[in-house]
């Protein structure tokens, strides 16, 4: 089929404006969401939403917070050379165990599909690091996925939900 040049014209006028709307979409910041019920009573306990960019600030300040514990279960943990909200949490975690508070880690690793071979590369750059600063690290096994965002400080606290620990995850995912 040949197309004319107002067609064809058309067409890459519609690409061009689709990339512009998705590139716009993707960088442009927009106001923090804010869940409109901020908290929920659960039987002497309470559940509070925590989303989008508000989750590097607060998971941050409960592991700076933290007396006893701090356990994670993560599917991804990027590593950055660079000063970064990952970085931070990662070099938080360091100056928990240092200040003698238990911290675990526990990542997952998979073979079984070529960006999951990346992502276990990328878990264990985080795992490197983190041990040699003297954090308790472990891999899943190569035929699990551990899918679960979860991070349980003091025995006490929960966070749960789908952020990986990653700069995407942090920045730009909803």
């Amino acid at each position: 089929m040949k197309l004319d040049r107002h067609t064809y014209f058309s067409i890459i006028l519609l690409l061009f404006v689709f990339a512009l709307g998705f590139v716009t979409a993707s960088y442009v910041s927009k106001p923090a969401w804010t869940c409109p019920v901020c908290s929920f009573d659960a039987n002497n306990g309470e559940i509070v939403p925590v989303v989008n960019r508000q989750y590097p600030e607060v998971v941050l300040n409960e592991v700076n917070s933290a007396t006893s514990s701090i356990d994670l279960l993560l599917y991804e943990m990027k590593f950055y050379e660079t000063n970064n909200s990952v970085r931070r949490l990662e070099d938080a975690l360091i100056n928990a165990k240092n200040r003698g508070i238990k911290v675990r880690v526990l990542l997952d690793q998979s073979e079984w599909h070529k960006q999951i071979t990346s992502l276990t590369k990328e878990n264990w750059k985080t795992k490197d690091y983190l041990e040699e600063n003297g954090v308790e690290v472990k891999l899943d096994s190569l035929k699990q996925t551990t899918h679960s965002k979860l991070v349980i400080i003091d025995n006490k606290l929960i966070i749960l939900g789908s952020t990986n620990w990653g700069f995407s995850a942090f920045e730009r995912n909803n």
